[in-house]
């Protein structure tokens, strides 16, 4: 009886002692699991408004395009982890040129068009010389924000980011329609596509 009482017993301490163990290696794979916080670091950078250029796209429907380059006001930029998370920038309308081919300009100079588009039919640079755009939220390689023309201000998408080294390149298409960029003669107004295409290209200093 002793000898059985004496392997109860020591059963029972054993079966403690593996119970001890199971609890240490759960406590040691618990540590294990924890989660270790990466520090996310932000940079800002500023425009460098000398090299970097917004080309722009306007056209005819079914007939030709006009495009040329607008210069930059002002910019900066915040990127973490090589991905855009705020930004802003405005650009001077009164830069505006054209790159057409010689050839669009047979009927008219090159000089009678941007003078048209800067007018009150259009852009009206005089009163509103500054555009500006805000990002407001970031998706991947889609930024959206704040397009402000003319004093009209609707949220617009900044597509195909790309990153590359201290340049940063996207695409930005708004219809004019909803920034009063329309031409007083309403029959040629109708004849012009509402879209006007954008291609940013910025360089950071």
């Amino acid at each position: 009886m002793k000898t059985l009482k004496f392997t109860l017993i020591g059963l029972f301490a054993l079966s403690l002692v593996a119970c001890n163990s199971s609890n240490e290696k759960t406590k040691d794979n618990s540590s294990a699991k924890k989660t270790v916080n990466v520090k996310t670091e932000k940079a800002s950078y500023q425009i460098d408004t000398e090299k970097s250029i917004v080309h722009w796209k306007g056209s005819m429907i079914g007939v030709y395009a006009h495009e040329g380059y607008l210069k930059f006001k002002s910019g900066k930029l915040t990127l973490a982890n090589d991905k855009v998370t705020e930004g802003e920038f405005s650009v001077d309308m009164n830069s505006m040129i054209t790159s057409d081919d010689d050839a669009l300009y047979k009927m008219a100079s090159r000089e009678k068009l941007i003078g048209h588009l800067k007018s009150a039919d259009f852009f009206d640079t005089e009163n509103f010389p500054i555009t500006t755009f805000k990002i407001t939220k970031v998706n991947g390689n889609e930024a959206f924000g704040n397009l402000t023309i003319k004093g009209k201000t609707n949220e617009e998408k900044l597509t195909d980011i790309l990153i590359q080294a201290n340049k940063l390149s996207g695409t930005l298409t708004f219809d004019r329609q909803k920034y009063g960029v329309s031409y007083k003669n309403t029959m040629n107004d109708m004849i012009l596509a509402n879209d006007i295409e954008l291609k940013i290209e910025i360089t950071t200093k």
